[in-house]
């Protein structure tokens, strides 16, 4: 069984639309029925221009919005009301903005820490301090940072390490389903690939599942199993990464392929 489950999910907004002399109500559909699986231990890599609906998508698979109609099940739960909170520690985000994901107010142990804080209750965390901190350590370790970085802020770190330190934080909880919304849009080439690779170890480490958001079809390629091409709301085209990439169906993936050219080698 599929860890994730998408079954013709749709979100749409009301807007005002010209209707002679006056005006009408009218949906704007950001997604539009689309159905999806990901499997255990894959990455599915989704694609698509500014605007195409990914990071809605990826948002109602999170619990953070609610679909206007469809149904998602990620380990064979339901997404929606109580049943989400229950499943918060199995998934987790990084986002596109490092620095915005970071509280500038907190110390990086208090950052990474926070999730087990939240939710020692009902996973029977050990909250002593020097739990937290062994933890810490090791969590920063697995992010190729050191027990240093426990006692800083965020503004001391460069961006590839802001985002070093999310991701951290976001295995805190020893999830199964990661979702990388844009997750080095923001940072340069060669920073970029690095946190890519990272992403690729600790996958491999951890038995993770990812659903990967970008714009870009190199990186996309690299990292994901399977590839999902989203267009105007609608999921357009899907298939193998290599085969897809070698043979694309649709004018539109072949644009994106012709829109982003490979990366060189050495920076991944």
């Amino acid at each position: 069984m599929p860890l994730v489950e998408v079954e013709s999910v749709s979100k749409n907004y009301p807007r005002r639309a010209e209707a002679g002399l006056g005006f009408h109500q009218q949906d704007h559909f950001v997604v539009n029925a689309v159905s999806l699986t990901i499997e255990r231990g894959e990455t599915l890599g989704l694609i698509g221009e500014s605007g195409s609906g990914k990071s809605t998508l990826a948002r109602m698979i999170l619990g953070l919005v609610e679909p206007t109609s469809g149904s998602i099940r990620v380990a064979a739960t339901d997404i929606g009301g109580d049943r989400t909170k229950a499943l918060r520690r199995q998934m987790q985000p990084v986002f596109q903005d490092p620095s915005a994901a970071l509280n500038p107010r907190m110390r990086i142990l208090d950052i990474v820490t926070e999730p087990l804080i939240i939710h020692r209750r009902e996973a029977a965390i050990d909250t002593s301090h020097t739990a937290l901190r062994a933890k810490a350590t090791e969590l920063m370790r697995s992010v190729g940072l050191d027990e240093s970085a426990l006692a800083r802020y965020p503004h001391q770190f460069s961006g590839g390490q802001k985002q070093r330190i999310n991701i951290a934080r976001a295995l805190a909880l020893k999830p199964q389903f990661v979702v990388l919304d844009e997750p080095v849009s923001a940072l340069d080439v060669s920073v970029g690939a690095q946190i890519v690779n990272l992403l690729r170890t600790l996958q491999k480490e951890n038995g993770l599942t990812y659903l990967f958001i970008s714009h870009s079809m190199p990186l996309v390629r690299y990292l994901s199993t399977r590839i999902a091409v989203m267009q105007h709301g609608r999921l357009i085209e899907t298939g193998d990464a290599e085969e897809l990439c070698a043979h694309p169906r649709e004018s539109y993936t072949r644009q994106l392929l012709a829109a982003t050219p490979e990366l060189p080698a050495a920076r991944l």
